[in-house]
């Protein structure tokens, strides 16, 4: 007996002989909903008699098969089906001899195949989940325990489900009835943006947005324009989720993306008008970055690989894949920015200046490449300000300063509105316009309208299909009490390495590519190491033939300070200069903790590799010193001292540039850091037993790597002259001090590098 597949969207469902019979339409209580217009709300009834037979149930647009209407339609074999026209959407239907294996009484859901409901979709893991019944209606276990299930919009591992609960895999959403789950399809026609009376002001008064609504349903390319200071920019900002109105709702696809950013990051791709890769990559190599970080963890390097040669050739940038980004022309920046957002198949892609800067042609290209998003089922809104193609937009939203809509419609009734087609006129008109006065300070909303936030209801009534008068959303009510949900503390965890080794190999992958930074850093250590030259050359760290010699203190002076600067150099303009980048990428799902892990496992790397080439040139040429306190030879614990010094300044230099705004400013906080490092070591001017600068010591990583490097090659009993400091002392505990003392530094530089880049 043939069990029949249907996939409406990208999600499958089986249906068994025993069903008798499967309904396909628009209502809620079909059993495979497709909440489309043009699709009648029973479309279509395909039963089994000795076989599988589709029938059209009188539908008003009728049912299509290769641009032939149909009423009947055998199921021998693959069949694709339009509904309510050619061109309307798919229904393919399918009935192999041989039914998915399915545990009793349970309903698998996932990418792969054999799954009960199967989910056409990159952000869905191959097993993703299972929902098995019980008394209380369904239990939900995520299997993958890499991606994020939600439920009501709460991030969980585990919940009790009940008849009603709106449950989200990957991006793919369902509503719980009594007999399983039925979908809701990701795309504009299931339920669009809806912008409800939008306030934004600034804490000290000023108004960005005013009054704000629209209503943006289907596939659509909508254009905001308006004068400098209008709104336009934070109008997108409150829409994509990073901003929260003061007052008024966003809503998208019944998401309120300020309150569910995570549940959001597959339908809502936002293109800044800044470059979001990396110059040193290639467009191909920035892509395969991007779907590690946004797709399944479970895909496998040929469903990513393929996955970013649709979205290149989509975007025409397939010839162009191999270039440097840096190489790339203004315009193919631009769609390759695009590009990133694509790659998760967004529903709604926001995109902010995307012609600013450009010459004419590269902006209808632009343009040009939007409307065909557009036409391939997507919602595009777009600031900007070339007026040249408004007509290949749908609408157009024409903005006040202040932050008010003066204009929301098809181009075509522009001029009718305003009374004029002159556009200077028109902006004329708009800058003489009064700015609106600071909204009312709001006293919280009344208990109703906490209600109607709450009430998971309002979700399910957005959903296309549940909220129409002729849809009886009788699967949609809300019974019994709210579930029972495990966080996803584990499911963190697991993203958080699974990123981390990702952007290990990114950023490895960056220094190779910029070869005259790797070069920087390879030929760092040999100049430091040709700076010891400058030492007149006795016995090196050994016991010096002249009791007056200065030789291995002067010398530590160079090599920890040196081993300071290097990991300074390393790493201080790093974070700023991927500051846009991080935001984006973070606005995407990246997680701040793995993005910092990466960059100090990597740096922390880099460090200790100069260290030892900085070591090996200097033993050429010098005596190395005698026995360590701890281990056989002094040299291992002089060069563990070295690496932990650089380890630390490198989390210092990772902190300067978390702090700074640019690149330009890490200038002067480097330049005071290795002074104060070379002040502070103490090898050069005696810091102990002087008030305050003794204790600001204490701060730098310097003045601890040379106390253990010191009390290795014990400096006090070598060099006669030297400052009689308990923290040289050729002893376990004072290297052992040492080196915590660093371990504390290096924690508390990484703890506010850390909440820094939670904070930008």
């Amino acid at each position: 007996m043939s069990v029949l597949r249907v996939t409406v969207g990208g999600v499958t469902q089986h249906f068994p002989p025993s069903a008798g019979e499967v309904m396909i339409g628009r209502s809620a209580a079909s059993n495979v909903v497709v909440p489309e217009s043009r699709v009648s709300r029973r479309h279509l009834l395909v039963s089994f008699d000795e076989g599988w037979v589709v029938r059209d149930q009188g539908s008003s647009g009728g049912t299509w098969r290769d641009g032939v209407q149909v009423g009947e339609v055998p199921v021998d074999g693959p069949v694709e089906l339009a509904l309510g026209g050619p061109s309307g959407p798919v229904v393919s239907l399918t009935a192999p001899q041989a039914a998915p294996p399915r545990p009793p009484g349970t309903i698998t859901v996932g990418r792969a195949p054999g799954n009960d409901i199967v989910i056409d979709d990159l952000l869905t893991a191959r097993h993703h989940a299972r929902l098995t019944p019980n008394a209380g209606g369904w239990f939900l276990e995520d299997l993958d325990k890499h991606h994020q299930t939600f439920v009501r919009g709460a991030d969980v591992e585990t919940a009790q489900l009940r008849e009603g609960d709106v449950v989200t895999f990957g991006k793919v959403r369902f509503v719980v009835t009594g007999d399983g789950v039925l979908p809701v399809p990701d795309s504009p026609s299931s339920g669009g943006l809806d912008v409800s009376d939008v306030h934004y002001a600034l804490p000290g008064g000023k108004v960005l947005t005013a009054d704000v609504s629209l209503d943006v349903a289907g596939p659509r390319l909508v254009a905001l324009i308006g004068p400098s200071g209008s709104g336009k920019s934070t109008l997108l900002r409150l829409i994509s989720g990073e901003l929260e109105p003061s007052q008024g709702s966003v809503r998208y696809q019944g998401i309120d993306p300020h309150h569910q950013q995570e549940e959001v990051h597959g339908r809502i791709g936002v293109v800044p008008q800044h470059t979001i890769a990396h110059a040193q990559l290639t467009a191909r190599q920035a892509l395969q970055y991007a779907a590690e970080l946004r797709l399944s963890q479970d895909t496998t390097a040929d469903e990513r690989r393929q996955r970013v040669d649709d979205v290149l050739a989509e975007l025409s940038l397939s010839e162009h894949a191999d270039i440097p980004v840096r190489r790339m022309s203004g315009g193919q920046q631009r769609r390759l920015a695009i590009a990133f957002e694509l790659l998760t198949s967004p529903s709604l892609l926001i995109l902010d200046e995307p012609t600013a800067g450009l010459d004419p042609a590269l902006v209808r290209q632009i343009m040009t490449g939007l409307r065909e998003l557009a036409d391939g089922g997507r919602q595009i809104v777009v600031t900007t300000h070339d007026l040249a193609h408004l007509d290949l937009c749908d609408d157009v939203l024409i903005m006040l300063p202040g932050g008010r809509v003066e204009y929301f419609g098809p181009p075509g009734g522009i001029e009718e509105h305003f009374g004029t087609g002159d556009w200077a006129d028109i902006f004329e008109r708009l800058n003489a316009a009064t700015p609106p006065p600071p909204p009312p300070a709001a006293a919280g909303p009344d208990l109703g309208d906490r209600l109607r936030r709450l009430n998971p209801q309002t979700w399910l009534d957005r959903l296309s299909g549940f909220g129409r008068p002729d849809a009886a959303p009788a699967a949609a009510k809300i019974v019994g009490p709210a579930p029972e949900l495990v966080g996803p503390q584990a499911i963190d965890q697991r993203r958080r390495r699974q990123q981390t080794w990702v952007l290990i190999r990114r950023q490895l992958r960056l220094i190779w590519a910029d070869r005259g930074y790797a070069g920087f850093l390879l030929a760092l250590p040999m100049v430091l190491a040709l700076l010891t030259f400058a030492i007149p050359d006795e016995t090196g760290l050994g016991r010096p033939v002249n009791p007056a010699s200065t030789e291995a203190m002067r010398l530590l002076v160079v090599l920890v300070v040196g081993a300071a600067f290097m990991g300074m150099a390393a790493t201080v303009r790093d974070l700023v200069a991927e500051r846009r980048i991080f935001r984006h990428e973070r606005a995407a799902g990246l997680m701040p903790d793995a993005y910092l892990a990466a960059k100090i496992v990597v740096f922390c790397g880099v460090v200790v590799v100069q260290t030892l080439i900085l070591l090996r040139l200097v033993y050429w040429f010098r005596a190395g010193p005698g026995d360590g306190v701890l281990f056989g030879t002094g040299k291992v614990e002089v060069g563990i001292a070295l690496a932990a010094t650089a380890i630390v300044s490198a989390l210092l230099g990772l902190l300067i540039s978390a702090l700074v705004s640019t690149p330009e400013q890490t200038m002067p906080p480097l330049v005071v850091a290795i002074m104060a490092q070379l002040v502070l070591c103490g090898g050069l001017i005696e810091v102990t037993g002087q008030a305050v600068v003794s204790q600001l010591s204490w701060l730098v990583p310097s003045r601890w790597g040379y106390a253990a490097a010191a009390s290795t090659v014990d400096i006090t009993e070598l060099v006669r002259s030297a400052p009689d400091d308990a923290l040289w002392s050729h002893n376990p505990a004072a290297w052992l001090g040492s080196l915590l003392a660093l371990a504390v530094l290096g924690t508390a530089y990484a703890w506010l590098a850390r909440r820094r880049l939670r904070a930008t």
